[in-house]
């Protein structure tokens, strides 16, 4: 900061008002077609092609309608996305983005092996989970070091 400059505060509600001004399903219509673009840029430069290679792909003569499909505001037709999907191997009519689930599920008890007693945590849990339906699947390991482990990989 400059010292002696006189520092004013400007407010405006023009971006607000721009972004209130937003119609959603426009906004839903302007987001699909970026994402159709950007999964064909995606899968080009996957299989390494250029511009050229998906115009001789989808057999059209006009470069100019490949920059067109790629600046994401093509409107495209069900044919066209069809034609490309084949062409690029995806899926074109379903732009939602995949949402993967992966669940890792661990469990571990310990105690210290200074007691050979069946009634110990790791005996009962042993029990358990060879007995009860919900902890049958899966891979067990034990082992016997300082402290007795139990978990579910």
């Amino acid at each position: 900061m400059i010292k002696g400059a006189n520092m004013k505060s400007f407010s405006s509600n023009i971006i607000n008002d721009i972004f209130d001004s937003i119609d959603p399903v426009e906004q839903a219509k302007v987001d699909a077609k970026m994402l159709i673009a950007a999964k064909i840029a995606d899968a080009m430069k996957e299989k390494g092609w250029r511009k050229t290679d998906l115009l001789k792909a989808v057999n059209k003569e006009n470069p100019s309608i490949i920059t067109k499909w790629l600046s994401g505001t093509h409107n495209f037709t069900i044919d066209t996305l069809i034609e490309l999907g084949l062409a690029l191997d995806i899926d074109l009519l379903n732009y939602s983005e995949p949402k993967e689930q992966i669940v890792i599920y661990f469990a571990s008890v310990s105690q210290k092996a200074s007691t050979t007693c069946y009634d110990d945590p790791f005996t009962k849990l042993s029990k358990k989970v060879t007995e009860e339906p919900a902890y049958s699947a899966g891979l067990y390991h034990a082992s016997f070091n300082s402290h007795k482990q139990y978990a579910q990989a």
